[in-house]
């Protein structure tokens, strides 16, 4: 079994990191064969941003892969894209010579940054930046929703509505998280029509509610029924 080690600071240097597990040959980069050289490099680039340690196991046992040390240009993929590279996966990595495919069994052992509440919150409180930290833990333990500590996620979550509370430390998920309502059924809105060189308001009651960007219904004071979309706060524009 092929045991392969890196942490944030020698990922680039992954190929040095060898290590003699089950019969399998370690050394430096140059001493390891081409696919085991292909397999790490694809593996790496698909670990998350966050990630900041990683464990590679090769789980197949070495005589069933002798075949490929003598490929020189060999190509890889995952047999089955993972949510996440974490864990148990098959990769099959196909040698362009003699264009036979050979599925590889990995374990990943992953550490990564992720969000955490900082402390308890309520359903339906809007999250603030405050609200949330970032942790580090196994990435295979979590949930499958869970939001890694990317800025694209640190910025996403504030301002977002929790669907249920949460106790202090839980890992934040994209599935508990929804834009907060703006409109409530009842609200009286104003529906705003722009164009060149004008701008025409009308106002209309709320039949539905809403956040921003949600299509509602809006009753007109001519009773007249019209799909409007929420722009902000009590302020809407026809759907075309």
């Amino acid at each position: 079994m092929l045991n392969i080690t890196a942490s944030k600071y020698s990922r680039l240097f992954l190929s040095a990191a060898i290590a003699l597990i089950g019969g399998v040959a370690s050394g430096s980069a140059a001493a390891q064969s081409n696919w085991q050289q292909t397999l790490n490099a694809f593996v790496v680039q698909q670990l998350p941003a966050t990630t900041t340690a990683h464990t590679i196991k090769v789980l197949t046992p070495a005589a069933a892969l002798a075949d490929l040390d003598a490929c020189t240009q060999v190509t890889a993929q995952f047999n089955r894209p993972p949510q996440r590279v974490a864990g148990r996966m098959m990769v099959r990595l196909h040698c362009a010579s003699t264009g036979a495919d050979h599925y590889v069994q990995i374990d990943v052992s992953a550490t990564g940054k992720y969000l955490v509440a900082a402390h308890e919150l309520s359903a339906q409180h809007l999250l603030t930046r405050s609200d949330v930290v970032t942790t580090t833990g196994d990435l295979q333990d979590l949930p499958r929703h869970a939001l890694l500590a990317t800025p694209e996620n640190i910025g996403r979550v504030q301002g977002s509505q929790l669907r249920r509370g949460l106790n202090a430390g839980a890992v934040l998920q994209d599935n508990l998280l929804a834009k907060p309502t703006l409109v409530n059924y009842g609200d009286t809105l104003v529906i705003e029509v722009h164009g060149e060189g004008f701008q025409i308001n009308r106002t209309g009651d709320a039949m539905d509610s809403g956040a921003i960007g949600d299509i509602i219904r809006v009753r007109l004071n001519n009773r007249q029924l019209l799909r409007v979309e929420i722009i902000a706060a009590g302020r809407a524009k026809p759907v075309q």
